[in-house]
């Protein structure tokens, strides 16, 4: 394992600049790593069940000894074996409660590697074969404080607070053949409501409850003046050429004399699917090559 992929795993954060075809090759390896968790979880989690009822088969033996003992003194001499797997088995449940949680951390978001290894893949038709791309790409949870961008007091529970999170799990910068330079961000929004509620029984309990918001995927393309310099006559009609998925939403697009920008926002039931992600940022390339070719066409 490479010392980028041993510095990933202590942080779920890769970070590189290098050819899309030895970012993959990690990606890869990532994917294996995902794989050996999920199966290593399957595992420690039977062990559990295994352990527990072990640990539980023990007590109850236990406790029908030391009744059996009372009448006749030799069933006192398994108490001592019996503690003795107790203990075992209360220390291995415990052992494996920990490995199934650790593995469990190490199950990376299948969405997140797989959508980004298509999107490279895709741009790799269109990029040098020796150009390097940047790749920044989280497997963090969206729920912690560095993903909390605000709080805000609940509009209709009195003491209840709800935490917004935005998550930009995704960040590629790289260069066309063309010698259009592109940046493309994806950030996962999420709200976090919490406070405490009084149930039917009485009882005041601590609730929260998460829902996603979308995924706002933003993507720059910075074009050569001489090629495409009379995109910026466009931006009237630009709107008309963008063509995405119906579970996008246009959040805003943006022309200069430098640099086009497209901002949008796939709807929370899509923005965990792979596929989903996948087809809406190649739909976006398209759509804004779309309008840089009719300005190449109009710049002749």
């Amino acid at each position: 394992m490479s010392t980028l992929l041993k510095e990933f795993l202590q942080n779920f954060n890769y970070e590189r600049t290098a050819t899309i075809p030895e970012i993959v090759a990690d990606l890869n390896q990532i994917v294996e790593i995902d794989k050996l968790s999920e199966l290593k979880k399957k595992e420690y989690k039977t062990k559990v069940l295994y352990y527990f009822i072990g640990l539980a088969v023990s007590i109850v033996l236990l406790i029908v000894i030391i009744f059996i003992a009372i009448d006749n003194s030799y069933s006192a001499l398994a108490i001592p074996s019996l503690i003795i797997a107790i203990i075992y088995f209360i220390l291995t449940v415990l052992y494996a409660s920990f490995m199934q949680e650790h593995f469990t951390i190490l199950n990376f978001p299948y969405y997140r590697y797989e959508s980004t290894k298509k999107v490279l893949q895709m741009l790799n038709r269109d990029i040098d074969n020796i150009s390097e791309v940047e790749l920044q790409l989280s497997f963090i949870t969206i729920l912690v404080k560095e993903n909390k961008k605000y709080t805000i007091a609940h509009p209709h529970k009195s003491g209840w607070k709800i935490d917004h999170y935005q998550d930009e799990w995704l960040k590629i910068k790289g260069q066309f053949l063309d010698k259009t330079r592109f940046g493309l961000t994806a950030i996962e929004l999420s709200k976090n409501q919490h406070g405490w509620e009084r149930v039917r029984s009485g009882k005041t309990k601590y609730k929260s409850k998460t829902k996603k918001l979308g995924l706002d995927v933003i993507l720059t393309l910075t074009y050569p003046l001489k090629r495409y310099g009379a995109v910026k006559v466009l931006q009237n009609q630009a709107i008309d050429a963008i063509q995405l998925p119906t579970y996008c939403q246009i959040q805003g697009l943006k022309i200069t004399h430098k640099s086009i920008n497209l901002a949008v926002r796939i709807s929370p039931d899509m923005c965990e699917a792979n596929e989903g992600i996948y087809q809406s940022i190649t739909m976006m390339f398209l759509s804004l090559y779309q309008v840089l070719n009719l300005a190449n066409i109009l710049s002749k």
